[in-house]
């Protein structure tokens, strides 16, 4: 963080000399900018799904993710995934205060694409792929009869799995979006392909969320509660572990919290 404001992701060269940034810039647009931001990924990952086809469903939301970051990244820090909003706090990227409307206007925006997407699908379309949740199933057709996916994975290795790979997510963000040393253009580029990479990877293990708010939003649109604490379990975990990782060993030496001379 530079000297700007304690309460807002700075996303420029320490050197440049910035006005003051003002409440309305502080507050409003940052949560607005999140709310949008969090419903259009929202409402573009479900709609996805309707592809059926995991490099499309990967590449849809990897871009997708890739340039709403990079339209916000200098008004909210383009963040829209309410437990990588806890590893940018924990790092010291944005206030306390801040983290919290991120987190309300988060959910509401994953609530406000997934009623979307049930708004435009036929009642049957939109059931047949459960609006959009994930599922540690994969693509295997739902049945609540059935307690294993095909590869065998358990909903306690489908935590774990959750919880690395939004690690790998949020490292990418962390590492090329805040850290002095790494910030570049290509940083929006970073966190999407690693959304995207996350999922060609995960998708028929997991399900591969790494995002509460684009989970959580398709299951209240939907009815489909189904492994619901996976998809908040793992990335939270993996949020806290990306935190602890940047604030101790991979943070500057703004940010970092030991050996910092």
């Amino acid at each position: 963080m530079s000297g700007r404001d304690p309460g807002k992701i700075d996303m420029v060269d320490d050197e440049t000399e910035e006005r003051p940034i003002t409440t309305f810039e502080k507050y409003v647009q940052s949560t607005f900018a999140e709310l949008v931001g969090t419903m259009f990924f929202t409402f573009i990952a479900c709609l996805a799904v309707t592809t059926q086809d995991l490099v499309a469903i990967a590449f849809a939301e990897g871009l997708a993710m890739a340039l709403l970051c990079s339209a916000f990244l200098n008004i909210s820090g383009g963040i829209f995934n309410p437990a990588l909003t806890f590893a940018v706090c924990l790092c010291g990227g944005i206030s306390p205060l801040l983290a919290v409307l991120y987190f309300v206007v988060q959910i509401c925006g994953g609530m406000l694409g997934a009623a979307f997407v049930k708004a435009v699908l036929f009642e049957d379309s939109y059931y047949d792929i459960r609006g959009g949740c994930n599922k540690f199933r994969g693509s295997v057709p739902y049945d609540k009869y059935d307690s294993l996916h095909v590869l065998g994975v358990s909903p306690g290795t489908a935590v774990i799995i959750e919880a690395l790979l939004s690690l790998f997510v949020y490292m990418s963000y962390l590492q090329a979006n805040m850290d002095n040393r790494g910030k570049h253009l290509t940083g929006p580029l970073a966190y999407g392909f690693s959304i995207t990479v996350g999922i060609l990877t995960g998708m028929y293990s997991s399900g591969a969320s790494f995002n509460p708010a684009r989970t959580f939003g398709p299951a209240v649109a939907s009815g489909f509660w189904d492994e619901q604490y996976i998809y908040w379990a793992g990335p939270v975990i993996g949020g806290l572990l990306a935190g602890a990782f940047y604030r101790f060993i991979l943070g500057d030496s703004n940010k970092r919290l030991i050996m910092r001379d």
